[in-house]
């Protein structure tokens, strides 16, 4: 039951503040799954509020019960334009009576703590690297201030809470909730094919232009392996020049927004990550939920957290693009070597565990709530 103007209900209301919650992105899916979580255990009332919504329908499933909400109908880029939000932001925690405001970026702190008023505890939930985040200075300063002022602080990743404790000075209220992986049974009826999967938005902090020389590299040493590569954004014309330019039409395949990238997952047998910077890289988890070696450049957060090197996947020195060319090779052309790393990927996943990941945002709300 919704919480009525009058507030008619002693359900907590925990509201997940996006950007646009229907966007495609890795940020969407964890926090969908974990708003679909705590849904079904009805002990809150979930809600969503995006800045905008530009789908009607969700990209990741949502819960019927879960209700959506939006302050507007024009994106608005972070800056000066956000002041005309603030008003709106404010009338919507207090008419909504929302206990605990969610941050799904921590751009969005710059609005909800100065209008939280003492109704509403903020939660600043960064999905990013802590290093990335300081070289932009608008997203540093959002960071200290955050740091500062929001009721709770969690972290995607270990270094992440370090970094918080050793240069933001930020030790109480804070707590690492690692992003959920969902194990997949093994399908060995899903009959594997000769291709290495990449999937991400084609940015540049997804390193496009890494993911380009290795596939270079890789698939002119192997004749009958194709890359397939999910994802859209604003580097794929660059992208569809450098394949033309470097003969590699059919071989490095783009396969745009995939709806069922489990599909893709299933049947690949090698997943590689190009990234110059991720926070908890949803990639990694999802391929490892389906049983496939990873191979991916050791960049400062993430990676380590997921893979073992030399056990269950490769790390490569960022961004040795012909170092990780040689690793997938070697992945690549040992079928007992990807099937011992492939019987591995449990190692480690305790932590991404969902309902493990559930008790702990519970007991975040409690803390706050209580």
């Amino acid at each position: 039951m919704m919480k009525n103007m009058t507030g008619e209900t002693d359900k907590k209301i925990i509201c997940f503040f996006s950007g646009d919650i229907t966007r495609e992105g890795g940020t969407e899916n964890v926090a969908a799954l974990i708003a679909n979580a705590l849904a079904r255990q009805k002990k809150y009332e979930i809600i969503f509020l995006s800045l905008v919504e530009r789908r009607d329908t969700p990209f990741f499933p949502i819960c019927p019960e879960i209700r959506r909400y939006r302050l507007g109908e024009k994106w608005i880029q972070p800056g000066p334009g956000y002041l005309a939000v603030l008003p709106k932001l404010k009338r919507f925690l207090r008419e909504r009576r929302v206990d605990v405001l969610v941050d799904i970026d921590i751009v969005l702190d710059s609005l909800s703590v100065p209008v939280k008023g003492s109704g509403t505890k903020v939660v600043s939930w960064g999905h990013f690297s802590y290093y990335y985040e300081r070289k932009s200075p608008y997203r540093r300063l959002i960071q200290m201030y955050a740091a500062k002022k929001a009721d709770y602080c969690v972290t995607i990743n270990e270094e992440n809470r370090k970094c918080y404790e050793r240069y933001l000075h930020r030790t109480k209220a804070l707590r690492t909730i690692y992003n959920p992986a969902v194990m997949e049974k093994r399908q060995d009826a899903v009959a594997k094919e000769n291709y290495i999967f990449w999937a991400g938005r084609l940015v540049r902090i997804k390193g496009v232009d890494y993911l380009a020389e290795t596939a270079d590299r890789v698939l002119k040493l192997l004749p009958d392996w194709r890359w397939l590569a999910a994802g859209d954004g604003e580097e794929r014309e660059w992208l569809e020049t450098y394949i033309r330019e470097h003969g590699l039409q059919d071989r490095l395949v783009l396969l745009g927004t995939v709806a069922d990238i489990g599909q893709y997952y299933a049947k690949a047998r090698i997943h590689v990550l190009t990234s110059r910077a991720e926070g908890l890289p949803m990639c990694l988890l999802e391929a490892k939920s389906h049983g496939l070696p990873c191979v991916s450049f050791n960049i400062s957060t993430g990676p380590e957290e997921i893979i073992r090197d030399g056990v269950n996947g490769y790390l490569v020195e960022p961004f040795d693009c012909e170092k990780m060319a040689e690793k997938i090779v070697r992945l690549a052309s040992d079928e007992e070597l990807r099937e011992r790393f492939a019987l591995n990927v449990g190692l480690d996943m305790e932590k991404f565990d969902l309902n493990n990941i559930i008790n702990s945002w519970n007991e975040v709300f409690e803390s706050l709530c209580g």
